[in-house]
């Protein structure tokens, strides 16, 4: 597992090198003029330990991962124990110390991100920094009381205020402030009632600054940093790695130049700065070491990558090393699983034992996922194993040679460049794909499971096993396999009940009937069935549809049947010469008016009244598209698309759209 000081580390350097705000992101005021919240919870792993356990709360306690105690609450600090300390150490200054495991990181990763979404009910510009953090830009909700002539205006910080300034409330910028620490006392407050959970908050103009005040008094305190006292804030650091946004191959960097205060990073010369670290670099790290932060505050959404890491005194055999990758590759796969989301680059990074360099000699390579690979292994499934752990192998071979003793204390896979898995896209039924995806089939034992679940997001198993051949369980009724079950799910009571009762389906628990009958095609079952149905063709030539005398509420989701979908039929409409052009659009019921009249003759008015808004302006464009297509284009475009002998291309080369549910195929 990962120590505070590594963790630390990592997030300060990811902060430094963050890619630029997002087009969201970068509308904030003036620095000036912003208020920053920086949240930080008090001993994190040991508050969520003493919510699950309670009887822990009036106890020393300390969480153990390893042979280190990474974190102790303030009744084991008052004691002397401090976190970071070796497990012999603490036990020697505190006998009673009751240790708890750290090492399965699962409900401390569950409570951040619980902690997180309270914030955002607050304030959408929310920046997740590790597992304990957050920073919060609350300026427009301080603006918003501020203009509010009902909201009584404070005229004094809720909390401490750094360096015990004197406040001044007809100063603007303290005004924003003074509003700003109550803002945070309410976010506090929140937090620890609907969650049981303290912590520290500073509040600055800038993320910064809110994050160097905001330890100043603990814990569960919260302090204002007035302007005037901002130089004051960072004279007080006695080095440069002191600051956040400077970690620590910057500071070893800077410390070969002779730069280990803060002030003498202040006054070196800009161009000193460049030549070592470049300019960008030489420009940000000494505007923080002036207090200076321009960074937006960017609402973090899910993470951009999945890792697990375990570390050790010492691992030094190939199958040791193996067998710790296994384990945790099968623990990431299961978050992945969970996440919803496929990995397509795999990473390895080890650490190797360096007596003079016990932290930060991390070494790293990576290299892309199979797309074939990257489907299944968002299901969970541990078939993908052998496949990445090869993978893994020979990245560890790009950076050791296992043919010589090595020893090595940590071991990290990591799971980046995580994508949207396709079917989730089309799980909101205001997205037109939630019509026309074609769903994948669930393997048996995958069926109840998807369907508990309800979500849209289904499990890739059936790429490593043969799909079943029968059914998935609706409650005590059986389902055909080709019925997709998002979209049934979607369906009014009185229609699943219908459907339910139908021979095709009926028939699947007596054994008699597997497939729908011919006469079964057409209607709502085009809306919801995964396989391709044929054309419903009528008996005779030129003929109408049977008449249909079941009056059920299923009728009302049936389109018009054309009289033929064979090339040789005759065209649903007399003036119609060529079938499937833009003069369908002609082809008018008596009586119509309106928009109703614009509908092309095959659509069922019932039908098209039910689909969503957006829906309906879709396939009305793309009807008119098709009237104002020149006939003779489309004449050229049907004899492109014809084979060899002559005859049309079968129903892959059409594209899938929404209209292939109202015309016939």
């Amino acid at each position: 597992m990962e120590s505070p000081r590594e963790e630390e580390e990592d997030e300060e350097t990811e902060w430094r090198s963050r890619e630029p705000p997002t087009a969201f992101s970068r509308r904030v005021a003036p620095s000036c003029q912003r208020v920053i919240v920086h949240l930080d919870m008090d001993c994190f792993y040991a508050q969520v330990e003493m919510i699950r356990n309670p009887e822990l709360k009036d106890k020393p306690l300390g969480v153990q991962q390893k042979y280190l105690m990474v974190t102790c609450n303030y009744v084991a600090r008052e004691l002397g124990v401090n976190k970071c300390m070796s497990i012999r150490e603490a036990k020697e200054k505190c006998p009673q110390l009751v240790l708890v495991s750290g090492e399965d990181l699962t409900h401390y990763r569950e409570m951040s991100y619980r902690v997180t979404d309270l914030l955002e009910e607050f304030c959408p510009l929310v920046e997740r920094l590790g597992f304990d953090e957050n920073f919060i830009d609350i300026t427009e909700l301080v603006e918003k009381r501020l203009r509010d002539p009902q909201c009584h205006r404070a005229t004094e910080v809720s909390g401490n205020v750094y360096n015990d300034q004197v406040v001044d409330p007809s100063d603007r910028t303290h005004q924003r402030l003074i509003v700003g620490s109550h803002v945070a006392a309410d976010i506090r407050a929140a937090v620890y009632t609907r969650l049981g959970m303290t912590g520290c908050a500073g509040i600055a103009s800038n993320k910064l600054l809110s994050k160097l005040v905001s330890g100043t008094f603990k814990p569960n305190q919260q302090t204002v940093l007035l302007p005037e006292s901002s130089g004051r804030l960072i004279s007080s650091l006695n080095h440069v790695h002191k600051i956040p946004g400077i970690g620590y191959k910057t500071t070893q960097r800077l410390e070969a130049l002779g730069l280990s205060s803060v002030n003498a990073l202040q006054t070196c010369a800009i161009g000193i700065l460049e030549k070592e670290l470049g300019a960008a670099v030489a420009h940000r790290i000494q505007m923080l070491s002036r207090g200076e932060d321009d960074s937006a505050v960017t609402p973090s959404g899910p993470p951009q990558s999945l890792s697990e890491e375990d570390s050790f005194k010492k691992c030094s055999t190939v199958s040791d090393v193996r067998t710790r990758l296994e384990d945790l590759l099968r623990l990431l796969l299961n978050r992945l699983s969970s996440d919803g989301r496929s990995a397509h680059t795999l990473r390895l990074t080890i650490r190797q034992f360096t007596p003079t360099n016990k932290y930060f000699s991390r070494e790293s390579r990576q290299c892309p996922i199979p797309g074939s690979v990257a489907q299944i292994m968002s299901s969970g499934s541990g078939a993908v194993v052998p496949v990445l752990m090869e993978q893994l192998m020979k990245l560890l071979e790009k950076m050791i040679d296992v043919r010589v003793p090595f020893h090595l204390t940590l071991l990290n896979v990591c799971f980046s460049n995580l994508k949207a898995c396709k079917t989730s896209t089309s799980s909101s039924r205001r997205s037109i794909g939630f019509y026309l995806t074609q769903k994948k089939l669930l393997s048996g034992d995958e069926c109840g499971a998807g369907q508990a679940m309800g979500s849209s997001r289904k499990t890739n198993s059936s790429l490593l096993e043969p799909p079943s051949p029968s059914v998935c369980p609706v409650g005590t009724v059986l389902l055909p396999e080709n019925i997709d079950m998002d979209v049934f799910s979607q369906l009014p009571e009185d229609i699943k009940k219908e459907i339910l009762q139908s021979p095709h389906t009926t028939g699947n628990n007596k054994n008699i009937q597997t497939k729908p009958s011919a006469s079964a095609t057409g209607g709502i079952q085009n809306f919801f069935t995964r396989g391709k149905m044929g054309p419903q063709v009528s008996p005779t030539r030129g003929e109408g549809r049977p008449q249909d005398t079941d009056q059920s509420p299923l009728k009302k989701y049936l389109r018009k049947d054309q009289a033929s979908a064979s090339p040789a039929s005759q065209p649903s409409c007399p003036q119609d010469t060529e079938p499937n052009t833009g003069s369908e659009m002609d082809c008018t019921e008596p009586g119509d008016s309106g928009p109703v009249s614009s509908l092309p003759r095959s659509i069922d008015v019932n039908v098209f009244s039910q689909l969503p808004s957006e829906l309906q302006k879709e396939l009305m464009s793309e009807w008119k598209n098709q009237k104002l297509t020149p006939k003779i284009q489309t004449k050229k475009v049907q004899e492109k698309g014809k084979t060899s002998k002559g005859q049309r291309p079968g129903p892959a080369s059409h594209p899938n759209n929404l209209l292939k549910y109202f015309k016939p195929s």
